[in-house]
């Protein structure tokens, strides 16, 4: 449950630097490339947030 909402809590984060960079940097971007990426931003960062956990968690049980 703990990885759960670290990786929840990364994807959010991750989330609110994208958003904030696309508002700064190109805020004239097309709705929908600005979704794609902020929901691609997500998924990945929160996937690979909880690989490393886990994969962390049992290189540290051996």
């Amino acid at each position: 449950m703990k990885t759960i909402f670290i990786s929840l809590g990364v994807g959010f984060l991750a989330v609110a630097v994208v958003y904030v960079s696309i508002f700064f940097l190109d805020s004239g971007m097309n709705v929908e490339k600005a979704f794609n990426i902020i929901f691609y931003a997500f998924f990945g960062s929160g996937i690979l947030t909880a690989l490393v956990l886990t994969l962390r968690g049992r290189h540290r049980q051996r």
